[in-house]
């Protein structure tokens, strides 16, 4: 009864000889051993535990501890014994290109590090062992794999924890205990350093992911922070928008803002164009014509075509409703409009800001007066004089219809009562304006001479460009850009 080694693997050149074929086929125990090696997949995504786990391997390989196995049953006969040609590492394409180690590590065949040699003949198919090239004990008695197996199947079969928890100083310890550092061979000490590299990016990563998350930390700290200030901004805020409303409704004649004021003034437009239409074809050609060139001489009146009568009848209520109204100082009937309007003027002259609250607080003083006030009955007196001049031209626009029409027609069907609640609404949007903080002013638009700008005109059949031949209703601004106000106006275009 004998004994033997298994042969070490031939250089590999590319191909598979019949030695390697036999060494594939026998060796029972040896194959057993080796499938009974539970194998898991190592996650390699990261780099430094690639290194670390290909280091360990290595190491941990050539320098497991020779220890014999006293219960294996039976005495192992010594035998030729070869040194290994190479040593396979990670880094070796085809697995036998690296310098032999020492003969004394090889005094027990299962203390030899599984080399990828074995890997790469793969798994004994099963069929007789050659004779010639290994021979094998009789016994029943399987062979118990020594500690340095062991480790590598713990290293090999490791998770991304476990190489994660190795300790790679205790290793290095390990190897400047028990061997020196001249016996070994240059390969050996190339992986020591490898492996010293590798603990020493491990640390450095270390102290930098350290860094970092003390990092990580100091700013998710400072975004909090960050974030509790401006939540209470916020609230202050908050405050001092309700409060500056507070005030600024105290201030105002009425409750009305940019937005509203714009509203009102297109439902006014509204109301012009709807009371014109609704005369339509109901003037006398010349007689219309008579009266629009008396008016407004400058425009060269002489053939009209049907269609500018009601423009230009349109033209004359908005014109009526600036001059006597919207172009007012202050608000119409008051006694003091020429005195505000100069003191107005004197302080805007000495850049002083006390006319907006002067004109804010005279406006809300003429809003909140009572019906039996001085104030409401001469701005009422003023009223119904705006109102029988735009009813008395109207109606020499468009003789003898609309007297005809109310004779005999009542209440809201009368064009005095339209005419009367356009005047109202005229009135109530004059006193809103007064009250803002912008303040807003008709612009003025010369008439056959100035080119039409789309920034504050409208035509009423959409062109976009030529000279303005006659201005409907001049367009209304106020303050900036940004925080202005703007109506734009009504023109035709020749």
């Amino acid at each position: 009864m004998s004994s033997g080694y298994p042969p070490n693997p031939p250089p590999h050149d590319g191909g598979h000889s019949n030695e390697a074929n036999s060494y594939r086929e026998s060796h029972h125990q040896y194959q057993n051993l080796a499938q009974a090696q539970p194998v898991r997949t190592i996650n390699r995504t990261k780099t430094v535990k690639n290194n670390l786990g290909q280091a360990g391997n290595k190491v941990r390989g050539l320098f497991g501890k020779k220890q014999k196995d006293s219960d294996n049953g039976h005495n192992k006969v010594a035998g030729p014994r070869e040194e290994p040609r190479s040593f396979s590492s990670g880094n070796s394409q085809r697995g036998w290109d690296r310098a032999s180690i020492p003969s004394s590590f090889q005094e027990d065949p299962f203390d030899r590090p599984v080399s990828q040699a074995m890997s790469y003949y793969g798994e004994r198919s099963g069929g007789p062992a050659d004779n010639n090239n290994v021979r094998l004990e009789d016994n029943s008695t399987e062979h118990r794999p020594s500690s340095s197996v062991l480790d590598m199947s713990a290293t090999a079969t490791a998770t991304t924890d476990d190489v994660r928890s190795m300790e790679l100083p205790s290793l290095l310890d390990e190897i400047q205990q028990n061997y020196n550092p001249e016996d070994l061979s240059p390969e050996v000490q190339e992986l020591v350093r490898e492996l010293e590299q590798v603990n020493h990016n491990i640390t450095q990563m270390q102290k930098e992911v350290m860094a970092e998350a003390e990092k990580r930390q100091n700013l998710q700290f400072k975004l909090e922070e960050a974030k509790r200030q401006v939540q209470a901004q916020e609230q202050e805020y908050a405050q001092i928008e309700h409060k500056f409303f507070d005030h600024t409704r105290a201030i105002r004649a009425t409750d009305d803002d940019l937005s509203t004021i714009r509203d009102a003034f297109k439902l006014l437009k509204y109301s012009i164009a709807r009371l014109i239409m609704t005369l339509n074809k109901k003037a006398d050609k010349q007689t219309a014509t008579e009266k629009f060139a008396s008016m407004w001489p400058h425009l060269g009146v002489t053939e009209l075509e049907p269609s500018h009568v009601n423009l230009l009848a349109e033209k004359l209520v908005h014109e009526h409703l600036v001059q006597q109204i919207f172009r007012c100082p202050l608000y119409p009937g008051l006694e003091i409009n020429d005195a505000y309007e100069s003191v107005t003027q004197w302080l805007t002259a000495h850049n002083s800001e006390f006319p907006v609250r002067l004109r804010q607080q005279l406006a809300a003083i003429v809003a909140k007066s009572g019906k039996d006030s001085e104030l409401y009955l001469a701005s009422q007196a003023e009223k119904k004089k705006v109102i029988d001049l735009i009813y008395n031209d109207l109606a020499g626009v468009y003789e003898p219809f609309i007297r005809e029409n109310d004779a005999n027609v009542d209440g809201e069907k009368r064009y005095y009562a339209k005419v009367t609640d356009i005047v109202d609404k005229a009135m109530k949007l004059a006193i809103a304006m007064r009250g803002q903080e912008v303040d807003i002013s008709t612009l003025d638009t010369k008439e056959g001479e100035e080119e039409f700008d789309e920034q504050t005109m409208i035509d009423v059949k959409g062109k976009t460009s030529g000279i303005v031949r006659f201005c409907i209703c001049p367009a209304f601004v106020g303050g900036d850009g940004e925080h202005g106000f703007l109506e734009k106006g009504k023109v035709v275009i020749a």
